[in-house]
């Protein structure tokens, strides 16, 4: 069944900054190809920095300098970066960036590219995270109704608590995360507010069809979506943190609560869908959106 065409795709060189929109892209098992191929680490403990605990990093915006990685590469491979500051100031990933980011942020850190699934001990936390600590790293109170994890497998759940991110990736729990248009219009319809695109990081918006209406990608889970030669598996609703409700300079987007406020109370915590990849391939805007049982 036809369920939409792709309106739009998106690319983050680096964790948690503003990232491309793109005309297409290139999927392999890890994900978007040159899609958070870069992420802030904490000097002082080595776990990852972004915007859950760093959010002035999500007043940063990044490009890659000379072309983006066609291919899956690792470490010194990856292309270079360009971050741009709030006053139009840049500094270039190979020119020692790390003391000027530290000091916008206000914490010592350092950029550093992905390293090979391999390198488990890259991505272990420096301890492993307890219950109170997911829950606080998702900007979540200890008085607060929490969401509702059993949506996870307690697999994926202890990978989480073990790893900042999957091993050979910078991305969240799964590789690709996706909008529809139905679900940012049922929002604005219910809360109003800043319900954009941009403040939820999606790799891709699927622009649905005109008789779909409401959190359609929900109702997609457990299915599979084909666009053009790659296959896509629903594997979750997306449990939302803190950082849509955040400051976004490069789009104008100004710290809106509200935005989180309107979600717990419409589904929970939870906006998109997050998918894996069942067969590889190339991803372009316009294609045709399938959902297949």
């Amino acid at each position: 069944m036809i369920v939409g065409r792709i309106q739009k795709i998106f690319r983050y060189p680096v964790k948690s900054m503003a990232g491309q929109a793109v005309q297409e892209a290139v999927l392999d098992e890890y994900g978007m190809v040159g899609d958070r191929c870069w992420s802030m680490i904490q000097d002082a403990s080595g776990d990852l920095a972004g915007g859950k605990n760093f959010p002035k990093l999500m007043n940063l915006e990044a490009t890659y300098v000379d072309g983006h990685p066609s291919a899956r590469v690792y470490g010194d491979a990856i292309p270079h970066v360009e971050i741009r500051f709030p006053d139009n100031k840049t500094v270039r990933s190979d020119s020692d960036p790390n003391s000027i980011i530290s000091d916008y942020a206000g914490s010592e850190l350092h950029l550093h590219p992905l390293e090979r699934p391999e390198h488990r001990d890259h991505y272990r936390y420096e301890s492993a995270l307890d219950g109170a600590s997911i829950l606080k790293l998702l900007g979540i109170g200890e008085h607060e109704v929490p969401p509702d994890l059993s949506v996870y497998d307690q697999n994926l759940v202890e990978l989480a608590a073990e790893y900042f991110s999957p091993p050979g990736t910078y991305h969240d729990l799964f590789p690709i995360h996706f909008l529809t248009t139905a679900t940012i219009e049922h929002m604005r319809r219910l809360a109003g507010g800043e319900f954009v695109v941009h403040r939820f990081r999606p790799n891709f918006v699927i622009e649905t069809t005109t008789d779909i209406e409401g959190l359609a990608e929900f109702e997609w889970v457990g299915k599979h979506l084909q666009i053009g030669e790659t296959r896509l598996q629903i594997d979750a609703k997306t449990i939302r943190c803190a950082m849509p409700t955040r400051g976004q300079s490069p789009h104008g987007l100004t710290q809106q609560p509200s935005i989180g406020k309107s979600i717990f109370e419409a589904t929970n915590r939870f906006l998109g869908a997050y998918a894996s990849l069942v067969q590889t391939g190339q991803v372009k805007e316009g294609d045709e959106v399938r959902l297949l049982d």
